[in-house]
């Protein structure tokens, strides 16, 4: 196959309609540019249904009309109060913020209300006055994921790099122009352009006649409805490029993906290389872009490479932490058993190490191990020691960073396939799909959990209670707050202060589920145990006071109530709340000292 044949091939997309843009569509309902000087809102991205039912409309007319339709009548006056611009304007410049959200309980059929978020942000590289309109269903176990300024940093920075598209044809041979709508930060960059310069801009001249293929992957989405994805060679960029093209929010505008499929050590050889190769790679492409769940679409992965190379084992080890690995993903061939259960906590040194085997190596590349019996002694036992014969083992990086390795063994050699190539350049995409998944993870983290104390915080419980408050199960609430912190910091330092609120919360661990134990600020923890039985959780409380009092230096003031019905959950948490004061002022009345001085 030649490079003009290689540039042009077109990817056949599937019947059914494939979610390539499974990112921006997990994340919204719908996104819309609201220009605040014009009192405009135009349509930029619509996931399901038009919600605006022209491509541009008064933003006045669409609160109204959008709120006499969507918005719960209770709501309504609060939506007008939070969408009004200058609301709007006031309130992202006072609180020097980026992102603002609300919940509105929302439409979805004739009776049916349910919650969703309602985000205003102001992203970066656009004028001043324009912003995004946002909205998005509530998951109660993923909506920590985004929140405050990390929702912008998210839509922005996410290692995908997308944009929206307005084309102006009658046809893929006759585009007349190509305007980007947006475009994300890794967009702008791979193409070598300040984000705020692309917006606005006629990129049909970077698309150019004599990639007529990539035209009509672009033009089908926009005008057909029809998603599709092609490699092509990008002379502007000089680079090799996968585009994921599908339908935007009205006809003539469509959504893309860029990923950048160049390799440094790939040559002209890439280009020549056997189709079966690059039909392989492409295939495993399409998988980890699907929609797939993270761990259903790598299985599919390793299973669709093993198939093809009539592999024994297909494998992904990934670094836990520092010098110890894990085998996190496996595929056998039948009858081959597997020493994943085996494999779960290497030191670097004792598994294959071939690294100070072969100083400087790329990857691990052994057709017959039985040739490295005498050179290489300690690599050849620890190979037979798991039935190896061959092997391919590929470092996975992220940012030259090692985090883990995908290999085969026991492969079989497939006249129109070259394995190393297609290991490599598979890991190549197995390590922007970790990265994704790290970032989400590092989010995910940081949303929900206290640093110091290692359980939930205050926005996890807000959540939580906004969950409860939707629900009718049983409930009960603690409160407890440490005493004498202020004199503990003031006499001995921070650092001492720090120890004691992370002994208690390993207390409160004790006896309570992590997830159910909230550092509210400072000193302040609350738990919150749904579906419990009033006696279990009664007993457990009194358990966890006198944990408190049997702990050496730790001396705690706690409140706690139980109610029948969850969405009770605000008045349950002010009468535990009560309880708590009433013991800590107990407390310094004992030890006759004065509350304020402890604050």
């Amino acid at each position: 196959m030649n490079a003009h044949e290689y540039e042009f091939n077109t990817i056949k997309i599937k019947k059914e309609h494939e979610n390539a843009l499974k990112t921006l569509r997990s994340l919204y309902d719908h996104i819309n540019f609201l220009d605040v000087s014009s009192l405009t809102i135009k349509r930029l991205y619509t996931s399901d249904g038009m919600i605006l039912d022209s491509e541009e409309k008064s933003f006045i007319d669409y609160v109204e009309d959008y709120s006499r339709e969507y918005i719960h009548p209770d709501d309504i006056a609060e939506y007008k109060k939070y969408a009004d611009p200058k609301q709007i304007v006031k309130r992202l410049e006072k609180e020097g913020k980026s992102f603002s959200m609300a919940y509105f309980r929302t439409r979805i059929s004739e009776e049916l209300y349910i919650w969703k978020a309602y985000i205003v942000m102001k992203p970066t590289g656009t004028a001043d006055n324009i912003y995004l309109s946002c909205v998005r269903d509530v998951d109660t176990e993923t909506e920590h994921i985004l929140i405050k300024n990390d929702y912008v940093r998210l839509f922005n920075d996410l290692p995908l790099a997308y944009a929206v598209i307005q084309i102006d044809a009658k046809s893929p041979e006759d585009i007349k122009e190509m305007s980007v709508l947006y475009a994300s930060n890794r967009l702008a960059k791979m193409m070598g352009v300040d984000s705020g310069e692309i917006v606005g801009t006629d990129i049909s001249g970077t698309f150019s006649k004599d990639l007529l293929e990539v035209r009509k992957v672009m033009y089908d989405a926009a005008y057909k409805g029809v998603n599709g994805r092609l490699i092509f060679y990008s002379k502007s960029a000089e680079k090799w490029l996968n585009i994921v093209a599908d339908r935007g929010a009205c006809t003539g505008r469509c959504a893309i993906i860029l990923e950048d499929v160049t390799k440094e050590h790939l040559t002209t050889e890439f280009i020549d290389r056997e189709w079966h190769t690059d039909d392989l790679i492409i295939s495993c492409t399409k998988i980890l872009h699907s929609g797939l769940p993270h761990e259903e679409a790598i299985n599919q992965l390793i299973k669709q490479v093993g198939e093809a190379i009539r592999a024994d084992k297909i494998y992904i080890i990934e670094n836990v932490y520092d010098g110890v690995y894990r085998e996190s993903f496996e595929w056998c061939n039948d009858g081959i058993p597997s020493f994943k259960d085996k494999l779960q906590h290497i030191e670097g040194q004792d598994f294959w190490n071939w690294e100070a085997e072969f100083p400087g190596a790329f990857s691990l590349v052994i057709d017959n191990v039985e040739s490295i019996k005498d050179s290489h002694p300690r690599l050849y036992s620890n190979l037979v020691k798991y039935s190896t014969r061959s092997i391919v083992e590929i470092p996975i990086r992220d940012d030259g960073k090692l985090i883990g390795y995908f290999g085969c063994s026991n492969f079989v050699k497939i006249k129109n396939i070259d394995i190393k190539e297609l290991m490599e350049t598979v890991s190549y995409f197995l390590s922007s799909e970790f990265s994704r998944r790290r970032l989400i993870e590092e989010l995910e983290n940081k949303s929900v959990y206290d640093a110091l104390c290692g359980i939930k915080n205050r926005s996890a419980m807000e959540m939580s209670i906004k969950m409860y408050k939707k629900r009718s199960f049983t409930v009960g609430v603690l409160y407890a707050d440490a005493n004498g912190l202020k004199v503990l910091n003031d006499t001995k330092g921070h650092e001492a202060g720090d120890e004691l609120l992370k002994e208690i919360c390993i207390i409160m661990k004790r006896r309570f589920n992590r997830d159910y134990v909230y550092r509210a600020g400072g000193d302040e923890f609350v738990v919150i145990v749904p579906k419990m039985e009033k006696k279990d959780f009664c007993d457990a409380c009194d358990a966890l006071i006198q944990d408190f009092e049997q702990a050496p230096g730790i001396s705690i003031a706690v409140g706690y109530e139980w109610g029948a019905n969850s969405s009770d959950v605000d008045t349950i948490m002010k009468a535990a709340d009560t309880k708590m004061y009433e013991d800590k002022a107990n407390y310094y009345r004992k030890n006759n000292r004065r509350r304020s001085a402890d604050i």
